[in-house]
């Protein structure tokens, strides 16, 4: 780092705390580097970006897959408020977030998997990628993604596969949906194998088909899913509650 060059900011945001004080800890003797702040929740790093404003936010909320939406939210709520701080987003499953993540742009964004860091300095790689207006992707996230761009993903479905991908879509379990459509456990396993074909979802030990299927079906949806988006911006900006609980 040449002499008359600031350090990067950081805001570290982790539900965990040997995660989130340990990351800290690491940072601290990293000469390039300076943590400005320790968030705890979605509301809080909210909150803390708006007041420190730092160059780049490191993103570790051990969230379930259900509320993987408030964190998708927040995660572009902080790109369209603050387009100029980098974010590095580690996860322990892709489970189609990314592919929420990138719809803005991989511009300053990193997405990391955390089974497959070697060590801390990759996390301070992807930070100093990210102050020079690059993006860092995890191979086997990118490798996994379904194909973007052109018309309705959706198309290539059948009535009763977008059925069966719309109850998904909802967190149904394959018996949950054979009781709603009134159909066999097995139809609609064979209408989900189908469903993952014809949009591209590979089969991936690291990045769930399901939720990745099930966030198609809601980008889809575009207009129900923008109120969605915004009535969770609401909420997020007017409650401290982790939403991980």
């Amino acid at each position: 780092m040449s002499q008359d060059r600031s350090p990067i900011r950081v805001l570290v945001a982790s539900d965990s705390f040997l995660i989130g004080d340990g990351l800290t800890a690491l940072l601290a003797d990293v000469p390039d580097l300076t943590v400005v702040g320790r968030a705890r929740d979605h509301g809080e790093l909210v909150r803390l970006a708006a007041e420190i404003e730092p160059d780049t936010v490191i993103l570790s909320i051990r969230a379930p897959v259900i509320s993987t939406l408030d964190t998708i939210v927040v995660a572009r709520r902080l790109r369209a408020d603050h387009p100029g701080m980098g974010i590095v987003v580690i996860a322990e499953q892709a489970n189609g977030f990314a592919l929420e993540l990138l719809r803005g742009g991989p511009s300053r964004m990193a997405f990391l998997l955390d089974e497959q860091l070697p060590s801390t300095g990759a996390v301070i790689e992807a930070v100093r990628q990210l102050g020079q207006g690059r993006s860092v992707i995890a191979p086997s996230v990118a490798g996994s993604l379904p194909p973007s761009g052109g018309t309705g993903p959706l198309e290539a479905l059948t009535r009763r596969e977008t059925d069966v991908l719309e109850r998904m879509a909802h967190g149904l379990s394959n018996r949950a949906v054979a009781e709603v459509l009134g159909i066999s456990v097995k139809a609609v396993e064979k209408y989900v194998t189908v469903i993952f074909r014809k949009l591209g979802l590979v089969d991936h030990s690291l990045v769930d088909r399901r939720v990745n299927a099930a966030l198609i079906f809601l980008r889809a949806q575009s207009s129900s899913f923008g109120a969605d988006l915004a009535l969770h911006e609401h909420d997020a900006a007017h409650s401290s509650t982790d939403p991980g609980r």
